[in-house]
């Protein structure tokens, strides 16, 4: 089996009225392959009128990453800049690649900003190889049911295929390089064995619940990293109820890194770039009424 590399609670944090945990980066966890960012959005539940409708506040700039929001639970919509647009249900995916500098906004439909309800995901950065930092932006809104979902251990687990590929089914959401994204749930006192391929990086985080990764015990909110080498790694469910568990990395990022807010690029230059183009508007602006939605 795979040994642990490392372990480590993430650190709850807050994002506007928002509750998060953030798993990556940590203090001895820069990225997993290239994963270099994971935020855990607790579960909460929406008062009426708690949020307002957009106004802008929200909206920020990126370049050089492909941001990746997971929604088990309410709705988002999304905007950008470059004319970007989708509505994700619970169990979808938000996929933007922010290329070389776009705005977004990530907003709650009005129903929910109306009536209030459960609101609960995931986000990730993915890091971008340079040649893709430089292109235009792109975003893709992908629903639950375009996700593959595998069934394992005889039906007592399942693999949702977030990024990447496995068991020969793949994600419709593009990847630069090798790099994968699972959202496995397991029953009670159920085990799972996953193949892994030498040379990627392996990374996993509980949300929620124990359980033991390769013999080791592992607690909710906490970030494990495997080694490198082939040899698999087997997950227990020892709870009577069902766990869940995100596997995520990919082949190991070569290129030299630079990040400075939302920004994630190659050089010093390159971030004091980003930031210029931002402030001299080449980056555009986000038309909220281009749906009439809002």
């Amino acid at each position: 089996m795979k040994p642990i590399i490392t372990k480590e609670k993430a650190i709850a944090d807050k994002v506007g009225p928002i509750d998060i945990v953030r798993a990556l980066p940590s203090d001895l966890t820069p990225r997993v392959g290239p994963i270099i960012f994971l935020d855990h959005i607790l579960e909460k539940n929406l008062l009426p009128g708690e949020f307002s409708a957009p106004n802008g506040s929200f909206a920020h700039p990126h370049r050089g990453i492909a941001t990746f929001t997971y929604l088990l639970k309410g709705e988002l919509i999304h905007f950008d800049s470059n004319g970007g647009y989708g509505r994700v249900k619970a169990g979808g995916v938000q996929w933007m690649n922010a290329g070389n500098g776009v705005i977004h906004d990530e907003v709650i439909p009005e129903e929910f900003r109306v009536s209030g309800g459960a609101f609960y995901g995931f986000q990730f950065w993915v890091n971008l190889p340079a040649e893709i930092k430089e292109q235009a932006p792109d975003y893709m809104p992908v629903q639950a049911e375009e996700l593959p979902l595998i069934q394992l251990a005889d039906g007592q687990a399942t693999l949702k295929v977030l990024l990447g590929e496995y068991g020969g089914k793949s994600s419709p959401i593009p990847a630069f390089t090798q790099q994968f994204i699972w959202h496995i749930k397991l029953s009670g006192k159920a085990s799972i064995e996953l193949k892994t391929l030498e040379g990627l990086e392996y990374g996993g985080y509980l949300p929620n619940g124990n359980a033991l990764f390769n013999d080791i015990e592992i607690s909710a909110r906490e970030l494990v990293v495997f080694d490198s080498n082939d040899t698999g790694i087997t997950i227990s469910n020892k709870a009577n109820k069902e766990l869940e568990i995100l596997l995520f990395g990919g082949e190991p990022y070569e290129e030299k890194i630079v990040s400075h807010g939302p920004f994630v690029m190659n050089t010093v230059e390159e971030i004091g770039q980003a930031y210029e183009d931002f402030r001299s508007g080449k980056y555009g602006k986000i038309d909220y009424q281009i749906t009439g939605e809002i």
